[in-house]
């Protein structure tokens, strides 16, 4: 009998608008949580029901966007609710692990000194608690593709700025409460910025033009100053080789 990832008494099926079903699940932050969220949508993925025109992940909830034209609100709800006895861990498919090449310390890592002086926590001590682990992409969104990863060290966690910055550049890496994530686009930001990668996590002319997608992990891996600057297209190719085969 496969485990099931999450009570099912915890879901509410919510409108947001005229053509948006809300699956709302336990109000919080987790990744066992999460990984009901993309089981169920993967479920409801293999059903092909007619009418869903695309579902997103969040965090703790599923928006499934539907044509009124060919189902209603309550059809789709009670189409759904019937399923749900059969999500279990097998729908919530492994993801990948990404290794990403970030430089840390200088003019890459605006924030580290603050950071370690509100947390108490040295410089070194900080860039090796980040770098430590793999962490979770719990979603996408918001700027094209920015991930949003956990959980980090909890002697790091720190609320965001409180006043933003008006341009953070594409490939900052960054810490914000639980979280980290990477600026794929240059674009207004009030996370700490502690590092920069050169690979590029979002390509719209792409394929797929997500490096990360939810249910994925990413592992930050240090890389020289110089051999930051010095990144093209042949040494992602090698680096991809070597780490992301």
């Amino acid at each position: 009998m496969t485990e099931l990832l999450i009570s099912h008494k915890d879901l509410r099926y919510v409108p947001l608008g005229d053509c948006t079903l809300v699956v709302q699940f336990e109000n919080k932050i987790s990744i066992q949580v999460n990984r009901g969220v993309q089981a169920f949508a993967n479920l409801i993925g293999s059903r092909k029901i007619p009418g869903i025109v695309q579902m997103i992940v969040t965090f703790n909830s599923l928006a499934i966007c539907y044509d009124p034209l060919r189902i209603t609100f309550h059809k789709l709800a009670d189409t759904l609710h019937g399923l749900e006895d059969q999500m279990s861990e097998a729908h919530a498919m492994p993801g990948k692990t990404v290794h990403v090449p970030v430089v840390i310390g200088g003019e890459y890592s605006p924030d580290l000194e603050e950071v370690s002086a509100r947390t108490g926590v040295s410089s070194e001590q900080l860039i090796e608690a980040l770098i430590s682990k793999p962490y979770y992409v719990y979603m996408v969104g918001f700027v094209d593709g920015t991930p949003y990863c956990g959980d980090i060290d909890e002697r790091l966690a720190l609320p965001r700025r409180s006043n933003p910055r008006v341009k953070v550049r594409k490939g900052s890496v960054a810490i914000a409460t639980s979280q980290t994530t990477i600026y794929t686009v240059d674009s207004p930001g009030g996370w700490h910025l502690l590092g920069w990668t050169p690979m590029e996590m979002f390509n719209p002319y792409r394929e797929k033009p997500c490096v990360l997608v939810a249910g994925d992990y990413v592992q930050y891996v240090p890389i020289s100053a110089d051999e930051s600057e010095s990144w093209d297209e042949q040494r992602q190719r090698e680096w991809d080789r070597e780490w992301n085969p």
